[in-house]
This record gives C-alpha cells, sequence and structure tokens, in this order.
C-alpha cells in the first residue's frame, strides 16, 4: 500500500483487477445497477449541476464588491469587502478582527484593526482583483431544488441490495 506522503500517493501496488474481470471471476460480488437506480443516479447529477450553475450566475451576478485594499511595496496584503469580509494574504501576528457588525461598519472597523495591525497604505479603487472572492451568500430561493436522494443513501441501499443478492445465492442449494 502506498503512503499519503508519498511523491506519487495514488500509485497502485499489487494486482490490478477491473470490475469486468471481477464480475467475471465472482459474479456475486458485482451486481448491475437497476434501470430505476440508473435513473436516480442521472437526476441527481443533472439537478446537482443546475444547482451549481444557478449558483455561479448568482454569484457572477451579485459579486461581493471591494471597500478597499491594504498595499504594500505593490503587494496586496488585505482585502476588505462591503460585506465585511476581510481576507489576508499572510497570517498576520496580533491581529484580531471584530466580529461584530456588519456590512460598511464592520467593513471600517476592520480596515482600521488591519492599519493598526501592518504597515501598508489603504487604496479606495483601482483595485488588484483577487484570484478568488469570498463566496457569497446565495439564498436558497436563488437556487433550484434537489429533490433526488443524497449519493451516501443510494449507495448505502445499492451495496444492501448487493449483499441480498448474495445471502440469496448463498442459501441456494448445491446439487
Amino acid at each position: 500500500m502506498s503512503r499519503i506522503d508519498s511523491a506519487n500517493p495514488y500509485r497502485v501496488q499489487g494486482t490490478v483487477i477491473s470490475i469486468a474481470e471481477l464480475a467475471k471471476k465472482n459474479p456475486n460480488f458485482v451486481i448491475s445497477a437497476t434501470p430505476a437506480q440508473i435513473e436516480e443516479l442521472k437526476l441527481h447529477d443533472e439537478q446537482t449541476a443546475l444547482r451549481e450553475a444557478a449558483g455561479a450566475r448568482y454569484a457572477n451576478q451579485h459579486p461581493d464588491q471591494i471597500y478597499a485594499q491594504v498595499v504594500s511595496e505593490g503587494k496586496v496584503l488585505a482585502t476588505v469587502y462591503d460585506s465585511g469580509i476581510t481576507t489576508t494574504q499572510q497570517n498576520i501576528p496580533g491581529l484580531k478582527l471584530s466580529e461584530n457588525g456588519q456590512g460598511l461598519a464592520l467593513a471600517k472597523t476592520r480596515l482600521d484593526e488591519l492599519m493598526q495591525a501592518i504597515s501598508g497604505k489603504v487604496i479606495y479603487s483601482n483595485f488588484v482583483q483577487p484570484k478568488v472572492s469570498p463566496s457569497s451568500n446565495i439564498p436558497d430561493s436563488a437556487l433550484p431544488s434537489v429533490t433526488a436522494r443524497g449519493l451516501n443513501e443510494m449507495v448505502r441501499d445499492m451495496d444492501w441490495a448487493r449483499v441480498r443478492s448474495r445471502m440469496v445465492v448463498d442459501e441456494t442449494p448445491k446439487a
């Protein structure tokens, strides 16, 4: 078995067998999914993809607006958003950001706290766009619902069906 911290943690050591070969060698070990199970998995995948696409559209239409950035030597040290969300590019020793408040009031408070903890210049325009913006709080009403069961529940049912089919084979009298 390969170690997680090895150079290639996904390297396989030992005999490798495909599911098709396993099904041929041990027909009781692998069973086919039923048409109903396949449809349910397909529905889950479709609904999840629609939900993710809606989330991405909402985030693009409602981006978190940058309130200010703290810059030093051309590098952005911190970004403060209108919502009060604050991101820093590095761990800043002794920085304790307020948790009380929301919106611009929180943004202003956090910017003051940042300026006490680090040296830099505050800019209020011509921002350096961060590679990843913080996730927006997307209301559930903006997302399509997922009516399909969760994957864990489906897999549990499929596994139980496999176990039941093996029980039937094991209980069949041998000639």
